[in-house]
């Protein structure tokens, strides 16, 4: 890695979901009004999924089971990932798919997860994301999907 210093790793770590956030929300308003209400919706569900999930696992103790944490880090940024990745060209889904690896790479770095928490905290809620936004009609092919 860079040889930067820890407070700037962490800089780097804490700007990433509002960057992603930004462009997620670049998307919405790019759309028309009806899209932009299911689309809008959808993420909103997803963003619920993240905290509830949180909120199970802090309440019955799933992931220390195993040893683990629930990455509410890795679950915010993978609900932006995959809304981006649903509205954009595959460009855009590389990039924001890279973006996410690599963040998982810095938080590693950073000691604020292992690699068994982001990896579970992922299966976990990678289907769960997907049949939401197949619920809200939102996975469909764009007919003007761009690499944002």
């Amino acid at each position: 890695m860079l040889n930067l210093t820890f407070e700037q790793w962490a800089l780097i770590a804490d700007i990433y979901t509002p960057l992603l956030a930004l462009w997620s929300a670049r998307l919405i308003l790019r759309e028309t009004t009806h899209n932009r209400k299911i689309s809008l919706t959808a993420l909103v569900v997803t963003i619920c999924i993240v905290y509830v999930s949180r909120f199970v696992d802090e309440w019955l103790g799933i992931w220390p089971a195993f040893s683990a944490d629930y990455s509410t880090h890795t679950a915010v940024a993978l609900a932006l990932v995959v809304h981006i990745a649903i509205k954009v060209g595959v460009w855009g889904k590389l990039i924001a798919v890279g973006s996410l690896l690599a963040y998982l790479q810095l938080m590693n770095h950073q000691d604020y997860h292992t690699y068994l928490d982001m990896v579970s905290t992922i299966i976990y809620l990678l289907p769960l994301f997907w049949v939401s936004w197949l619920h809200f009609g939102a996975v469909k092919e764009e007919h003007s999907r761009t690499a944002d």
